[in-house]
């Protein structure tokens, strides 16, 4: 029975600086508060801030957004031809877990094409 009290205590001693917070007080706030910027403004302010690319994302380390950097790349034709590659000769994983290819769990499937074939193929050239 001591211990509770004592528990209890020790809870509600601990407990008063966070009743105190300004956070969880709301008598702290000011009664008349007049807006500085109409919801049209505010609204254009965002569009214009987003289109600038500096918009706050996370608002607790104030980190901004970063617009993606367009790079050229390949054409979906290129890509699909690569994927058909890799697939002949083996190249595509199989097994995520482990990181295997087909061709290094079914070797005898892929004994044909050799490993300067594979990254020919690929568009590697060979190695």
């Amino acid at each position: 029975m001591k211990r509770k009290l004592i528990a209890i205590a020790a809870g509600a001693l601990f407990a008063l600086p966070a009743l105190a917070n300004n956070e969880i007080d709301a008598g702290n706030l000011p009664l008349n508060v007049t807006p500085s910027m109409t919801r049209d403004q505010v609204r254009a302010e965002i569009i214009a801030a987003q289109r600038a690319g500096r918009w706050v994302v996370n608002a607790e380390l104030g980190t901004l957004h970063r617009a993606p950097v367009m790079r050229a790349g390949k054409t979906r034709d290129q890509v699909l031809a690569e994927l058909v590659a890799a697939r002949r000769v083996g190249e595509m994983i199989v097994n995520a877990e482990l990181g295997l290819t087909a061709r290094e769990i079914y070797p005898t499937r892929y004994t044909d094409v050799s490993r300067g074939q594979i990254h020919a193929q690929l568009g590697g050239g060979a190695k």
